[in-house]
């Protein structure tokens, strides 16, 4: 009896652990979208707007704001009037594109892209940098990574010896309520 539950886990085992997992090594596309970086303007200091998950083709940037007047985009502009300036990159077959704006004022300014197929990727005001430190820097959205990831295979191999250990105790207890009734 023993020796066919040994077996029975063994062969469960085997599939459990051997079973088909995810192809890790497939390219997935990223989903299209746009990070600035830093996120906050400051006059003179150039912001690098990404692009990521877009179709290949030409790809228009526009900067809406203070003193932005056509060439914003590549170079520093100084006017007092709230503009738009535009300048389109072409993205590559891998989808991704940039362009830098270097902001005439410290100011808030509204970016907008629009992809090859015309579709708006990102459109957003973001605001001027604060305060007059120099420590720190702006960074962008999500949650930090607190943790490695664990594979299902190894959360279940647990399961499973957790599981064995239990009906091993269940065994062992049974055993010997058997042998002391007998007696």
């Amino acid at each position: 009896m023993l020796k066919k539950t040994a077996a029975a886990l063994a062969v469960a085992g085997v599939i459990a652990l051997g079973s088909a997992t995810p192809a890790f090594a497939y390219p997935v596309a990223p989903a299209p979208g746009c990070t600035v970086s830093p996120a906050a303007f400051t006059a003179g200091v150039p912001s690098v707007i990404s692009c990521v998950g877009l179709p290949a083709g030409p790809t228009t940037f526009t900067v809406v704001g203070p003193g932005v007047t056509p060439g914003v985009i590549a170079s520093v502009a100084s006017a007092s009037a709230s503009a738009s300036a535009s300048v389109t990159k072409t993205a590559g077959e891998d989808g991704a594109v940039s362009a830098t704006f270097t902001p005439p004022q410290t100011a808030s300014y509204s970016i907008t892209v629009v992809d090859a197929e015309g579709a708006t990727v990102v459109s957003e005001t973001l605001p001027a940098a604060s305060g007059t430190g120099t420590g720190g820097s702006a960074s962008g959205g999500g949650l930090a990574v607190t943790g490695g990831a664990i594979s299902g295979e190894v959360v279940w191999l647990g399961v499973g010896a957790l599981g064995l250990g239990g009906i091993a105790v269940a065994a062992a207890v049974a055993r010997r309520r058997a042998a002391s009734v007998t007696s």
